[in-house]
C-alpha cells in the first residue's frame, strides 16, 4: 500500500528541489535507495501527468543548454545527453547528475508507482497544489476565493524503508513486464538485494505465463518502469 508522507519528515531530498522548478513533473524510483543509502546519485528519473506537462519540462531544460536559440532563455545549467523513445536527458553541468525526463509513462505519482514492481522502487518527491481555505482575496484581482500554494510531499511504499534496510526485493502481485523484472532482479542482487521465496515464487510463475516471443529480455529497461 503506498502512503503519504510530509516532506517536514526528509530534509534529506530538499537538494532535489533544484531539479522540480520550471516544469510539473515529479521524480520517482531508484535515485531514492541511493539517497537513504547515502550512494552517489548518477541519474534522476521525472515523471509526468501528460504529454504537455513532459514538452513544458523540455522546453525548459532545453532554455538552459548552451547554443539554445528561443524565447526565455536561462543560464546554462546543463547539457542535452540522449533521447530515445521513452526518455529525454539532459546533464547537470554542476553535479553531472543526468536528468531523464520519461515520456513512456503518464500519470500521477500515485499511477507511476503502480506501475513499479519493487516496493524499494515505489518512491516518489511531488508537488500537491494545497488551499488555504480561507476565503482571501485572489491575487490579481477578482472576488474572495480560497489561496492555494505549491507544497512537496513524498509517496511511498509502506514497507518502503524496511524493506531498503533489510536489502529485500519484494514484488508486487501485478508485474506487467516479468523478463524486465527478472533483470532488475539479478541487477539488485548484485547490489546486495536478495529477493524473498515468495517473490521468486511470483516472478517464475509470471515469467513461465509469458509467449515464448516475450521470453528475451530486452536491452531497454524502459521496457518495463523500475
Amino acid at each position: 500500500m503506498l502512503i503519504k508522507r510530509e516532506r517536514e519528515d526528509f530534509y534529506i531530498l530538499k537538494w532535489l528541489d533544484e531539479f522540480m522548478t520550471g516544469h510539473k513533473g515529479f521524480i520517482a524510483g531508484g535515485c531514492f535507495k541511493n539517497i537513504f543509502c547515502k550512494e552517489k546519485v548518477k541519474d534522476i528519473d521525472i515523471f509526468f501527468e501528460s504529454a504537455q506537462d513532459w514538452q513544458d519540462a523540455v522546453n525548459y531544460f532545453d532554455s538552459m543548454t548552451p547554443g539554445y536559440e528561443g524565447p526565455d532563455v536561462q543560464s546554462e545549467q546543463y547539457t542535452f545527453y540522449y533521447e530515445n523513445a521513452n526518455v529525454k536527458a539532459y546533464k547537470h553541468q554542476k553535479s553531472n547528475i543526468v536528468l531523464e525526463l520519461i515520456c513512456k509513462k503518464y500519470g500521477t505519482a500515485k499511477e507511476v508507482l503502480n506501475e513499479f514492481d519493487f516496493t524499494i522502487a515505489k518512491f516518489a518527491y511531488y508537488k500537491e497544489e494545497v488551499s488555504d481555505g480561507t476565503g482571501e482575496i485572489a491575487p490579481f484581482g477578482g472576488g474572495k476565493e480560497d489561496v492555494t500554494h505549491i507544497e512537496y510531499r513524498i509517496l511511498c511504499d509502506e514497507n518502503y524503508f524496511e524493506h531498503l534496510h533489510l536489502k529485500r526485493l519484494v514484488v508486487d502481485d501485478q508485474i506487467p513486464f516479468p523478463a524486465s523484472t527478472f533483470e532488475r532482479m539479478i541487477r539488485y542482487a548484485g547490489y546486495g538485494y536478495k529477493p524473498c521465496r515468495e517473490t521468486k515464487m511470483k516472478i517464475m510463475k509470471a515469467i513461465h505465463g509469458l509467449p515464448i516471443e516475450k521470453l528475451e529480455v530486452p536491452e531497454s529497461l524502459y521496457d518495463g518502469m523500475d
